[in-house]
């Protein structure tokens, strides 16, 4: 089972009898060693230093702070409060403490575009070699059947994605292959025992004897399919007294790809040197599991059932590090400290830690433990996990691709999120929002002077205090002069400060040159789809291992020498995500798509545009839901237009005029095509030679395909079809 999902069978197709066995016990890295037998101890010293980089989390702790607006002293009224700042209350009680999403603004707006990017974006399938260009289309179809049926997991997990690269400067995607496996129960019978079930008869046998309980036990186990222990102990008691037993049947509830998002920190976590995830010394994932989801796991993907029973005694124990954060954390009061409340007290804490190794053959090879950090050893003192073995992918890949915000050294940890680059700013515009709103609240009720009195008691300055006048003042009551200045410049350092955003982020802003913002915006977009075609990449492979030639053929419509072993998987194919982020101005795509129209398709005289890839094109701009719903692949296009040539030479040998084309953009491909039917066909040959009919229509067809590929645009009859109808003449 993968992190975050139920009832999974990881391992597919991969003996979890085979362990690997490194060779290599003199070896300095003992990491590499635990791939014989886990050495739980060195795993929990590499986790604890891979969660113990302070200086990540005290970044990720700053930006969560300046993202969602907290601080010191914060009162959900937005005022300040003295009961909370005390004589830090300035510049008077109650006066504003605004909160200015400007970061978390940025981040909505960003994550938008990406998300819809990656939704919207065109699948194309690049091959390694030129001869696999006519499998790319079935190859493309194949992956975007499984984004498509996944669409709405995909999305969340997509926005999650942008969301976490955008807030602190990297995310991570997980790429498996989960094979959900769900149970119902049937009734069985002695007799059906006996006659539907391999060795039968003998299992009958031994249930029937008290005496060979735990010979049946065993042998049920073997016969009856994915069973526990206890569960095979009270079928055979069942049957043994009433004949009769309700047995658990496996059925596939789903087989496919899972794509996940992963914050580093949280539940990935790797050496802080990293500089590429496939090149990682190890990755550990954490997730936390309920008891049925632990049990499940026991059937579904071998877990140990004694290290479950285990783990079980640990709910609500979590690993932490001991990096002196929590004034930072925590920081805040009775207000602010509640505001995420996170209970892991029913679940249990588990790790899966995937290491790159060799095995005896010195093949690299992935191989993963499945442990709780908090349940280590039984009470023997010998080591329990859950499960242990090689991950299994033929790719040979960790199932991880990263996803970084910029690239400003070598270490994946460097990346900066957005609150780490635009905190200052957002603190700028607060300041003046603060010092507006303060201001505004004083001319609409000033402070009032009045006069002294014999207690000499002291007045503060604020929105409709009382104020002793000064001596020598008149007896009448009066409003203090509110504040001199000029307010309008808090409104040019917040103008100036949502320029400079919009510039660094490259978000529209009518005072920033649009050729700037849309090469920032289109760059972010490249690079969050780059990461994207990785994880369509590795979808492909998965596919490629684990789906049936059955599976393929029903999803691919005829993978006809489609690479299936794992010899063939690797390198085969790479995907593209093409999207301009200019389309989300339809304005502007209208008008691209009418310069081509008129600029361009009219001046192609030698043929270089593909109509068919210029209309995919223009229709993904337009709508990309309606274009993945009406479009068919261009092999599917091929073979329809060779059809209809086919028909019009048929129609056309028994004596009928056919339509002439007109302005037919597949002109060219039909003439090819004419040319083939008839060279392969000796009774059109023939025909051609004696029926002089056949050989008009046929010379008057030929001249239609050459006019329409000459003359695109003619607004006349014999413009428009190059020749005059055969019975006109």
């Amino acid at each position: 089972m993968s992190p975050g999902t139920h009832s999974v069978v990881r391992w597919l197709g991969v003996d979890s009898e085979r362990l690997m066995t490194a060779a290599y016990d003199s070896t300095e890295d003992k990491l590499l060693q635990t791939t014989r037998e886990p050495d739980l101890d060195l795993l929990l010293q590499e986790f604890e230093k891979a969660g113990g980089y302070t200086n990540w989390q005290w970044r990720a702790n700053q930006g969560d702070r300046t993202r969602f607006m907290r601080w010191a002293g914060q009162h959900p009224s937005g005022r300040k409060k003295r009961e909370l700042l005390g004589d830090a209350c300035l510049p008077w009680d109650n006066a504003a403490d605004t909160r200015v999403p400007l970061v978390d603004g940025i981040i909505k707006d960003l994550a938008s575009v990406l998300t819809t990017a990656g939704a919207r974006a065109q699948v194309k399938a690049i091959p390694a070699k030129a001869a696999d260009e006519a499998k790319a289309a079935q190859v493309a179809k194949l992956v975007n059947h499984f984004r498509q049926q996944r669409r709405r997991e995909l999305g969340r997990e997509r926005e999650l994605v942008a969301n976490l690269m955008l807030a602190y400067g990297l995310a991570v995607w997980q790429v498996c292959w989960e094979r959900r496996v769900s149970y119902t129960r049937t009734t069985v019978n002695l007799r059906q025992l006996a006659d539907e079930f391999p060795d039968g008869p003998a299992l009958v046998q031994l249930v029937l004897d008290p005496t060979l309980e735990d010979a049946a036990v065993d042998a049920a186990l073997r016969l009856l399919g994915t069973l526990t222990k206890p569960q095979a102990r009270r079928i055979v008691r069942s049957l043994r007294t009433s004949g009769t037993a309700e047995v658990p049947r496996p059925y596939v509830t789903y087989h496919g790809p899972e794509w996940t998002a992963r914050k580093l920190g949280e539940d990935i976590f790797f050496p802080a040197s990293t500089t590429d995830m496939q090149r990682a010394r190890v990755v550990f994932v954490r997730d936390f599991l309920s008891e049925t989801e632990l049990r499940e796991n026991v059937l579904t993907d071998g877990w140990d059932e004694a290290w479950v029973e285990a783990a079980l005694k640990t709910r609500g124990m979590v690993m932490t590090w001991d990096n002196q954060l929590g004034d930072v954390i925590h920081e805040g009061d009775q207000y602010t400290n509640a505001t995420r409340t996170d209970t892991k007290e029913d679940l249990v804490e588990v790790v899966w830690a995937y290491v790159r190794s060799v095995d005896t053959e010195d093949v690299p090879e992935v191989c993963c433990t499945i442990f709780c950090p908090n349940a280590t050893k039984n009470d023997q003192g010998n080591r329990i996990y859950a499960k242990h073995g090689p991950c299994g992918y033929a790719h040979g890949k960790y199932p991880f691709v990263e996803v970084q915000q910029e690239r400003v050294s070598r270490r994946l940890v460097d990346s900066r999120g957005v609150p780490e680059v635009a905190a200052t700013w957002q603190d700028e515009v607060k300041t003046q929002c603060d010092m507006l709103a303060d201001r505004s609240t004083l001319e609409v009720n000033p402070t009032l002077l009045v006069p002294a009195n014999k207690f000499g008691q002291k007045y503060r300055i604020g929105p409709g205090i009382k104020v002793e006048k000064p001596l020598g003042g008149t007896k009448a009551l009066e409003y203090l002069e509110p504040p001199t200045g000029n307010p309008r410049l808090a409104f040019e350092v917040i103008a100036m400060v949502l320029r400079r955003a919009a510039d660094y982020w490259g978000l529209p802003h009518p005072e920033v040159v649009p050729a700037k913002w849309q090469a920032r915006l289109q760059q972010a977009v490249e690079n969050f789809l780059a990461a994207e075609e990785e994880v369509c990449t590795q979808t492909l492979q998965l596919a490629q291992q684990y789906l049936t030639d059955e599976e393929l053929q029903r999803i691919g419509g005829g993978l006809e020498g489609f690479p299936t072993t794992a010899a063939d998987i690797a390198g085969e194919y790479d995907f593209q995500l093409v999207f301009d982020a200019r389309d989300l101005d339809m304005e502007f795509t209208f008008k691209k798509l009418d310069a081509i129209s008129k600029l361009v398709v009219p001046n192609d005289r030698g043929g270089a545009i593909d109509f068919n890839k210029y209309t995919a094109l223009a229709l993904a701009s337009i709508d990309a839901t309606m274009a993945q719903t009406i479009l068919q692949d261009q092999q599917g296009a091929a073979g329809k237009v060779f059809e209809q040539v086919n028909r019009d030479v048929a129609f056309m040998a028994l004596g009928n005029e056919p339509q002439y084309p007109q302005n037919d953009p597949t002109a060219a491909m039909k003439q090819q095509f004419l040319q083939v039917i008839v060279q392969n066909n000796p009774k059109y040959q023939q025909a051609l030679a004696q029926d002089e009919r056949f050989r008009d229509l046929m010379e008057n067809y030929s001249k239609s395909l050459k006019q329409s590929e000459m003359q695109l645009g003619q607004n006349v009859v014999t413009g428009r079809t190059g020749v005059k109808p055969v019975s006109a003449a």
